[in-house]
């Protein structure tokens, strides 16, 4: 029977392997076919952001010489505007010596001229002594004699009458003395100063080019330059089709008119000038590089192809002899693989696991500063702000918990259930949410006196409940209301043969959730928020604590109308009443002790200490292990040394505990960290240890019983 099954299976592998003599040739085709099609889209798309971007540097080089030059033209407008010509003409020279200042350092600009209302010239920054000629006969001369002053003109492409130069003309008219036609102001570019610029831009652009041409389809200049090309773009070429329509700019595909290539087009209108700029990138040659890329790689893969073609056929005679060799290959690189998953997922768990003790730390560090000063303030003045106080240390408390949940994920310990009443508990979370809705939501919290108990972390529920006010904030930005009710989950709620249920229901008239998104809302990292707004582990966290205590979380929205979650947990039996802790702490009893306290931390250190004078203690502070060592070691001798454990410099708080140990055996010490992996592995040395935040009364049971 096993003989058979071998016999079966070597036969399925001769089949496998004439199917891949097949594939060894059809594979690499499609490979290369595949490879093509995707080498020319991608050729495209990067043509189309190359053509796009070179239009964007001409097109920003165009505004800004234009502007340039209209700034200038102002200037010399100013000079000569209200003038009579005669006082002109008298002031030539100087009118020569400001014009020729000005187009200093103005490579762009060929000249500028100042025309008198017959079209003769008055002043040049070209000729200190004027040539004879007459530009009555010109467009933009005939233009400004027919129209009010103050109007610019783009001339169509001019040779100039005396360098023989090809120019851009801008030209404005301006007044006389007596406030008629004095004449024109004529700026003129050199199309020369363009092609240069352009030749630069293309240059490492094979199969660019770049024109510069006014809205009538003139051609000012292009690069590269194609000989025997038409001074005008056709009317029936894409660009003047698309500029017929109205469009300012536009990207296309066409046949160029200039030198009828196969182009990816796109212009650009400069400013408020009737003035384009064009790009084009030559598709020809993009396709042949393409095809020069696919010869390259069939030259390279021919021969493997044809390796892999013999090695089939080969591989067909040993198939049966190597069936049971490529079993155990298989076997082994399956198991292999599985352990490699395994060491990763375990090492990011580490590594997520030190962040979030690291991250905690730090938390506690902060909310030990906060709880005393909060212990320094109600003892300092106890009647003001006591409801406020209150809120603040109920939220220091939540705080607190929120960050033991995630030392004890650091130290893959489980959260801590209780039985909590909501009657009791769930009302005070008011104070705790209110401040994050902020003043245009109204919240209201409505707990069934018949509610049952649940078994869960209290601090899990409270961040749950944040969590929802949060989302539900963002889903009200012109305000709202926000209802969290708790009552006894109905049969039909809980579910055909499920146990008693409680139902905790948050309610928001907020914007509401599409219908397709619901699916997605409680999984880790799926937010609707703009990048920076959300993590996405909001709902995910809701979700994941209802699972762990044999609850179901449930979701239904309306778009424009708001949103209702459902919180579902096992309702829980009474519990036997216990004294209520809560109330005044009693009066601690004055220590009378010394203490020299190790904190690098400034506002931890400005908390603590008050804390400890208060409990009757003579503190001294360094901010340094090494400055504590050296009061030691000078004679100094405190009841107590109390340290924390993470420091910079040479030593930190353990090094410290080391060293007095050794060296003065007798000293009382005292360590504090706000790392849960550390406070094992102190114990395990023998030191005290203080968890961070600690309360004073941790801090005054602790130092009673090390200094007895």
């Amino acid at each position: 029977m096993v003989r058979k099954d071998n016999q079966s299976k070597a036969q399925a592998s001769v089949k496998w392997l004439r199917l891949l003599v097949i594939l060894s040739v059809a594979v690499p085709l499609f490979i290369y076919l595949v490879f093509g099609a995707v080498g020319y889209v991608d050729a495209r798309e990067e043509a189309e952001l190359r053509v796009s971007r070179s239009l964007r540097v001409a097109h920003e080089h165009a505004s800004k010489v234009m502007a340039a030059s209209e700034a200038l033209q102002d200037r010399v407008l100013a000079m000569v505007s209200g003038r009579s010509p005669q006082e002109l003409r008298i002031h030539a020279a100087d009118l020569h010596a400001a014009l020729l200042a000005r187009v200093k350092d103005q490579p762009q600009i060929q000249s500028i001229w100042i025309i008198d209302s017959e079209g003769k010239p008055i002043a040049s920054s070209r000729f200190a002594q004027l040539p004879v000629f007459e530009v009555s006969d010109r467009d933009y001369f005939q233009f400004h004699r027919l129209r009010p002053p103050g109007q610019r003109y783009i001339s169509a492409p001019l040779v100039t009458r005396t360098t023989k130069e090809k120019i851009v003309d801008i030209s404005i008219g301006y007044e006389d003395h007596n406030g008629h036609f004095g004449g024109v102001i004529n700026v003129s570019l050199l199309s020369a100063y363009f092609q240069d610029f352009y030749s630069d831009l293309v240059a490492d652009e094979p199969g660019l080019a770049v024109n510069l041409f006014r809205e009538d389809g003139a051609i000012y200049t292009r690069w590269p330059l194609v000989g025997s090309a038409p001074e005008r773009l056709a009317p029936d070429s894409p660009v003047m089709q698309r500029l017929f329509k109205g469009e300012a700019s536009a990207q296309m595909r066409g046949i160029s008119s200039v030198d009828r290539q196969d182009r990816i087009i796109a212009y650009r209108k400069v400013g408020a000038y009737p003035l384009y700029v064009g790009t084009g990138m030559n598709l020809t040659s993009l396709r042949n590089e393409v095809l020069r890329q696919l010869g390259a790689l069939f030259a390279l893969g021919a021969l493997p192809v044809a390796a892999l073609f013999f090695a089939a056929r080969m591989a067909l005679r040993n198939a049966r002899t190597a069936l049971s060799t490529t079993e155990s290959l298989e076997k082994e690189i399956a198991t292999r693989r599985r352990a490699e998953e395994a060491l990763l997922q375990a090492q990011k768990l580490e590594a997520l696991g030190r962040l979030t003790g690291g991250v905690a730390h730090d938390f506690n560090n902060a909310l030990m500063v906060i709880s005393n000063n909060l212990h320094l303030l109600k003892r300092t003045v106890p009647d003001v702000g006591t409801k406020q106080i209150d809120s603040m240390a109920r939220a220091v408390k939540s705080a607190t918990n929120l960050t033991r949940q995630l030392l004890a994920f650091s130290r893959r310990q489980p959260l801590v259930a209780e039985h909590v009443v909501l009657q009791d508990k769930l009302p005070p979370t008011k104070d705790l949410i209110a401040p994050v809705l902020g003043s245009q939501i109204q919240l209201e919290v409505q707990v069934d006196p018949a509610t049952a108990p649940v078994v869960l972390d209290l601090a899990e529920l409270e961040l749950a409940l944040l969590n929802l006010s949060i989302n539900a904030r963002d889903a009200m930005p012109q305000g709202g209301s926000l209802v969290i009710r708790a009552r006894n989950a109905s049969e039909s709620e809980a579910g055909q043969g499920m146990p008693a249920m409680v139902l905790i229901e948050v309610t928001d008239t907020g914007s509401g959730i599409p219908p397709e998104l619901l699916s997605k809302v409680f999984e880790p990292f799926f937010t609707t928020k703009a990048v920076g707004e959300g993590t996405g582990l909001g709902l995910s966290q809701v979700y994941g604590m209802c699972q762990r205590v044999g609850g179901r979380a449930e979701i239904a929205s309306t778009p424009g109308t708001g949103t209702r979650i459902r919180l579902l947990f096992p309702g829980a039996g009474p519990q036997a009443a216990r004294e209520d802790a809560a109330g005044p702490a009693p009066a601690l009893a004055p220590l009378g002790k010394s203490l020299l306290v190790v904190e690098d931390n400034d506002e931890v250190a400005a908390s603590l200490v008050p804390i400890l004078e208060s409990l009757g203690c003579r503190v001294t502070r360094v901010d340094r292990a090494a400055k504590a060592r050296t009061l030691l070691e000078e004679g100094a001798r405190p009841d107590l040394v109390l340290s924390d454990v993470v420091m910079p410099g040479e030593i930190d708080g353990v090094g410290l505990a080391r060293h007095i140990r050794q060296t003065w055996p007798a000293q009382k010490l005292l360590l504090m960290t706000g790392y849960a992996e550390q406070l094992d592995h102190i114990h395990q040395m023998g030191f005290d240890v203080l968890p961070k935040p600690c309360t004073p009364q941790m801090l005054h049971v602790a130092i009673a019983r090390i200094t007895q």
